[in-house]
């Protein structure tokens, strides 16, 4: 899933994504960095990793081993540890994001995020 060119178009429809959650957003523009976006509003911000997979994503899955690559770029991003990382992922025909947290040793679907008004309809 890390091979190719960035996906341009994915990551125009993540800046909408989240300027719909209140966010503004700035882009990355060094290609050694890892990652599409810097996420910020006054209360939080996030560096973000947008990522299409072209097939269905099994409820059953671990992301670590779905996008493994991706998560190893993402935690090695030279940023401190504990600032919040994210990689925003959808399938080629889904219209929803799936917002997952990045953590060192684990990945955390979010399923529902007020102040972002955010839900993940695929969350368990």
């Amino acid at each position: 899933m890390t091979r190719g060119q960035k996906p341009v178009a994915m990551i125009g429809e993540a800046k909408k994504f989240a300027e719909q959650m209140g966010y503004r957003w700035q882009e990355n523009t060094q290609d050694d960095l890892g990652y599409d976006l810097f996420i910020f509003k006054p209360e939080t911000a996030c560096i973000v990793r947008v990522r299409q997979t072209r097939y269905r994503i099994d409820p059953e899955s671990f992301y670590e081993d779905l996008i493994k690559d991706d998560l190893r770029i993402v935690r090695a991003l030279p940023f401190p540890h504990w600032f919040p990382r994210e990689i925003w992922l959808r399938t080629q025909h889904e219209r929803n994001w799936r917002r997952l947290r990045i953590y060192p040793e684990s990945v955390g679907e979010i399923g529902w995020w007020k102040p972002d008004g955010y839900t993940n309809p695929y969350s368990r």
